[in-house]
């Protein structure tokens, strides 16, 4: 499970991550917006609207990419503020396809180290 203070909470920080935009990532399961932040750790906070589900489904999304998250965060770069828009179809999916997804828009927002 991931510490609260790893956690984005408050609206006015997830706006300005997604008004930042320093760093973005798209893969067919998920979009990710990134700001670099001055903290040793990096946050997350994962957007999962009513169309992918009931609050069961939305709060299960919710949870396996955070522990995705914690998986990874040793091997990014950078400490980051990270928001997480989950796509469709996330809830059928194995847990390898969805680490190898999280990797894939991670690299592609240039936020992983190179030899992950």
């Amino acid at each position: 499970m991931l510490p609260k203070r790893e956690r984005l909470a408050r609206e006015r920080e997830i706006k300005g991550v997604i008004r930042t935009k320093q760093h973005t990532g798209r893969s067919p399961l998920l979009y990710l917006v990134a700001k670099d932040n001055n903290l040793q750790f990096s946050r997350i906070a994962v957007v999962a609207p009513k169309r992918l589900g009931n609050s069961v489904e939305r709060n299960r999304i919710r949870r396996r990419l955070r522990a995705v998250f914690a998986g990874l965060k040793q091997k990014m770069e950078t400490c980051v503020d990270l928001v997480v828009y989950p796509q469709g179809g996330l809830s059928r999916i194995g847990h390898g396809e969805l680490v190898s997804s999280f990797m894939s828009a991670l690299k592609k927002a240039r936020l992983l180290d190179r030899y992950a």
